[in-house]
Protein backbone atom coordinates (compact mmCIF):
# COMPACT_ATOMS: atom_id res chain seq x y z
CA UNK A 1 0.00 0.00 0.00
CA UNK A 2 1.42 3.38 -0.98
CA UNK A 3 1.99 5.82 1.84
CA UNK A 4 1.02 8.97 -0.05
CA UNK A 5 -1.12 10.03 -2.99
CA UNK A 6 -0.26 13.30 -4.73
CA UNK A 7 -2.99 14.91 -6.81
CA UNK A 8 -2.86 17.82 -9.21
CA UNK A 9 -5.48 20.54 -8.80
CA UNK A 10 -6.67 21.78 -12.21
CA UNK A 11 -7.78 18.84 -14.34
CA UNK A 12 -7.83 16.32 -11.49
CA UNK A 13 -9.34 17.59 -8.22
CA UNK A 14 -10.81 20.55 -10.09
CA UNK A 15 -12.85 19.86 -13.20
CA UNK A 16 -11.06 20.40 -16.48
CA UNK A 17 -12.42 23.46 -18.22
CA UNK A 18 -11.52 25.94 -20.92
CA UNK A 19 -8.53 28.12 -20.10
CA UNK A 20 -9.49 31.23 -18.19
CA UNK A 21 -7.93 33.35 -20.95
CA UNK A 22 -10.40 31.84 -23.43
CA UNK A 23 -13.35 32.37 -21.09
CA UNK A 24 -12.42 36.01 -20.51
CA UNK A 25 -11.78 36.58 -24.21
CA UNK A 26 -15.28 35.42 -25.13
CA UNK A 27 -17.12 37.06 -22.25
CA UNK A 28 -15.45 40.45 -22.56
CA UNK A 29 -14.78 40.40 -26.31
CA UNK A 30 -11.01 40.80 -25.91
CA UNK A 31 -8.69 39.12 -28.38
CA UNK A 32 -6.56 36.28 -27.08
CA UNK A 33 -3.55 38.04 -28.64
CA UNK A 34 -3.90 40.68 -25.92
CA UNK A 35 -4.34 38.16 -23.10
CA UNK A 36 -1.86 35.37 -23.86
CA UNK A 37 1.37 37.43 -23.37
CA UNK A 38 0.60 37.81 -19.65
CA UNK A 39 0.13 34.08 -19.15
CA UNK A 40 3.30 33.22 -21.08
CA UNK A 41 5.47 35.71 -19.21
CA UNK A 42 4.77 37.39 -15.86
CA UNK A 43 2.20 34.83 -14.78
CA UNK A 44 4.83 32.08 -14.82
CA UNK A 45 6.95 34.12 -12.40
CA UNK A 46 3.87 34.64 -10.21
CA UNK A 47 3.45 30.86 -10.05
CA UNK A 48 7.02 30.55 -8.81
CA UNK A 49 6.51 33.19 -6.15
CA UNK A 50 8.95 35.59 -7.80
CA UNK A 51 6.48 38.43 -8.29
CA UNK A 52 3.08 39.41 -6.90
CA UNK A 53 0.30 39.09 -9.46
CA UNK A 54 -1.41 42.20 -8.04
CA UNK A 55 1.62 44.26 -9.01
CA UNK A 56 1.68 43.22 -12.65
CA UNK A 57 -2.02 42.80 -13.48
CA UNK A 58 -3.12 46.48 -13.51
CA UNK A 59 -1.38 47.33 -16.79
CA UNK A 60 -2.96 44.32 -18.46
CA UNK A 61 -6.43 44.86 -17.00
CA UNK A 62 -6.51 48.34 -18.50
CA UNK A 63 -5.71 46.86 -21.91
CA UNK A 64 -8.26 44.10 -21.39
CA UNK A 65 -11.04 46.57 -20.63
CA UNK A 66 -11.61 45.47 -17.03
CA UNK A 67 -13.37 48.32 -15.20
CA UNK A 68 -13.26 47.06 -11.60
CA UNK A 69 -10.44 46.47 -9.11
CA UNK A 70 -7.66 43.88 -9.27
CA UNK A 71 -9.24 42.08 -6.31
CA UNK A 72 -12.57 41.95 -8.15
CA UNK A 73 -10.80 40.51 -11.18
CA UNK A 74 -9.10 37.79 -9.13
CA UNK A 75 -12.40 36.90 -7.47
CA UNK A 76 -14.09 36.64 -10.87
CA UNK A 77 -11.19 34.53 -12.17
CA UNK A 78 -11.08 32.11 -9.26
CA UNK A 79 -14.83 31.65 -8.99
CA UNK A 80 -15.32 31.12 -12.73
CA UNK A 81 -12.47 28.64 -13.16
CA UNK A 82 -12.54 26.64 -9.94
CA UNK A 83 -15.11 23.85 -9.89
CA UNK A 84 -14.40 20.94 -7.56
CA UNK A 85 -14.95 17.45 -8.94
CA UNK A 86 -17.07 16.07 -6.09
CA UNK A 87 -16.52 12.49 -7.21
CA UNK A 88 -12.76 12.92 -6.86
CA UNK A 89 -13.12 14.85 -3.61
CA UNK A 90 -15.18 12.01 -2.10
CA UNK A 91 -12.66 9.44 -3.32
CA UNK A 92 -9.86 11.36 -1.63
CA UNK A 93 -11.69 11.17 1.68
CA UNK A 94 -12.24 7.45 1.17
CA UNK A 95 -8.54 6.91 0.48
CA UNK A 96 -7.56 8.96 3.51
CA UNK A 97 -9.90 6.89 5.66
CA UNK A 98 -8.06 3.78 4.50
CA UNK A 99 -4.81 5.18 5.85
CA UNK A 100 -3.11 6.76 2.84
CA UNK A 101 -2.16 10.43 3.14
CA UNK A 102 -3.40 12.63 0.28
CA UNK A 103 -1.68 15.83 -0.79
CA UNK A 104 -2.52 18.53 -3.30
CA UNK A 105 0.45 19.35 -5.57
CA UNK A 106 -0.10 22.21 -7.98
CA UNK A 107 1.40 25.15 -9.86
CA UNK A 108 -0.37 28.22 -8.47
CA UNK A 109 0.29 31.87 -7.72
CA UNK A 110 -0.19 32.81 -4.08
CA UNK A 111 -3.70 34.29 -4.14
CA UNK A 112 -5.30 31.33 -5.88
CA UNK A 113 -3.30 29.02 -3.62
CA UNK A 114 -4.88 30.78 -0.66
CA UNK A 115 -8.29 30.54 -2.32
CA UNK A 116 -7.90 26.77 -2.66
CA UNK A 117 -6.68 26.43 0.91
CA UNK A 118 -9.26 28.59 2.63
CA UNK A 119 -12.29 29.11 0.39
CA UNK A 120 -12.44 25.52 -0.83
CA UNK A 121 -11.22 24.15 2.54
CA UNK A 122 -8.47 22.11 0.89
CA UNK A 123 -6.32 22.64 3.98
CA UNK A 124 -8.80 20.35 5.77
CA UNK A 125 -9.72 18.06 2.88
CA UNK A 126 -6.10 17.10 2.23
CA UNK A 127 -3.25 16.15 4.54
CA UNK A 128 -1.23 18.99 3.06
CA UNK A 129 -0.80 21.27 0.05
CA UNK A 130 2.31 21.87 -2.02
CA UNK A 131 2.15 25.02 -4.14
CA UNK A 132 4.76 26.09 -6.68
CA UNK A 133 4.58 29.68 -5.44
CA UNK A 134 5.75 28.54 -2.00
CA UNK A 135 8.29 25.96 -3.17
CA UNK A 136 9.85 28.16 -5.86
CA UNK A 137 9.73 25.47 -8.54
CA UNK A 138 7.03 24.15 -10.87
CA UNK A 139 6.03 20.49 -11.09
CA UNK A 140 7.97 20.20 -14.34
CA UNK A 141 11.13 20.58 -12.25
CA UNK A 142 12.63 17.69 -10.25
CA UNK A 143 13.35 20.19 -7.47
CA UNK A 144 9.63 20.50 -6.77
CA UNK A 145 9.32 16.82 -5.93
CA UNK A 146 12.58 16.76 -3.98
CA UNK A 147 11.04 19.31 -1.62
CA UNK A 148 7.97 17.07 -1.30
CA UNK A 149 10.14 14.02 -0.51
CA UNK A 150 12.00 15.93 2.16
CA UNK A 151 8.92 17.34 3.84
CA UNK A 152 7.00 14.06 3.79
CA UNK A 153 10.09 12.02 4.72
CA UNK A 154 9.15 9.43 2.10
CA UNK A 155 10.95 7.63 -0.69
CA UNK A 156 9.70 8.20 -4.26
CA UNK A 157 8.58 4.55 -4.45
CA UNK A 158 6.18 5.19 -1.54
CA UNK A 159 4.26 7.77 -3.60
CA UNK A 160 1.54 7.66 -6.26
CA UNK A 161 1.04 10.78 -8.37
CA UNK A 162 -1.89 11.73 -10.62
CA UNK A 163 -1.58 14.65 -13.02
CA UNK A 164 -3.18 15.55 -16.35
CA UNK A 165 0.02 16.94 -17.93
CA UNK A 166 2.47 14.52 -19.52
CA UNK A 167 5.54 16.68 -18.79
CA UNK A 168 4.89 16.45 -15.04
CA UNK A 169 4.37 12.69 -15.23
CA UNK A 170 7.69 12.24 -17.03
CA UNK A 171 9.60 14.20 -14.38
CA UNK A 172 7.95 12.27 -11.55
CA UNK A 173 8.63 8.89 -13.16
CA UNK A 174 12.28 9.77 -13.67
CA UNK A 175 12.52 10.34 -9.92
CA UNK A 176 11.00 6.94 -9.13
CA UNK A 177 7.44 8.02 -8.34
CA UNK A 178 4.57 5.79 -9.49
CA UNK A 179 2.97 8.39 -11.75
CA UNK A 180 -0.15 8.11 -13.91
CA UNK A 181 -1.46 10.49 -16.53
CA UNK A 182 -4.93 11.40 -15.29
CA UNK A 183 -7.63 11.01 -17.93
CA UNK A 184 -10.69 10.72 -15.72
CA UNK A 185 -12.18 9.18 -12.62
CA UNK A 186 -11.47 5.66 -13.90
CA UNK A 187 -7.85 6.28 -12.90
CA UNK A 188 -9.03 5.58 -9.35
CA UNK A 189 -10.73 2.28 -10.21
CA UNK A 190 -7.80 0.09 -9.23
CA UNK A 191 -7.30 1.78 -5.86
CA UNK A 192 -7.44 -0.86 -3.09
CA UNK A 193 -10.71 -1.00 -1.19
CA UNK A 194 -8.90 -1.87 2.02
CA UNK A 195 -5.42 -1.80 3.51
CA UNK A 196 -3.32 -4.74 2.34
Amino acid sequence: MSKALLLDADGVVLKKQSYFSEVYSKEYNVSLEKIIPFFRNEFLDCQLGKIDIKEVLPKYLKEWGWQKSVDDFLQYWFESSTIVDKEVENKVQEIRALGTKCYLVTDQEKYRAEYLRKNLYFEKKFDGCFFSCEIGYSKSSPEFFKVVFKQLELNPSDIIFLDDEEKNIVVAEQLGIKATLYTGFLNFSFWPKHND
